[in-house]
């Protein structure tokens, strides 16, 4: 199986745990994990702040830690998977492996 898809962070920051966060996994988004955000808000910003965090693992309060330009890149990823891509154009990558049969 391959290496799921991360994202490199320009600016590691220190999560809540303590832990430093230099890397975040990029997560296939579901019909469930869009439910479970329009629960929180209607607000399109605060949708995609909780979708983002499903996205990458963190929490919302560590979303808020991300150095402007790492979010940047999170926002570009998250666009991407949105459209069916996996993240790996915006990231620089070929396609991760499988994503092609996912996507069939």
């Amino acid at each position: 199986m391959a290496e799921a898809l991360h994202i490199p962070l320009k600016f590691p920051f220190k999560a809540g745990t303590g832990e430093t966060i230099s890397k975040l996994p990029v997560r296939r988004l579901k019909r469930k994990d869009i439910a479970a955000a329009q629960k929180h808000s209607k607000d399109d910003a605060v949708i995609e702040d909780h979708l983002l965090a499903r996205m990458t693992g963190l929490t919302l309060e560590d979303l808020g830690e991300l150095d402007i330009a790492d979010s940047k890149v999170v926002t570009e990823v998250f666009r991407e998977v949105v459209g069916g891509g996996d993240g790996s154009a915006v990231l620089g990558r070929g396609a991760a492996a499988g994503a092609a049969d996912a996507a069939e």
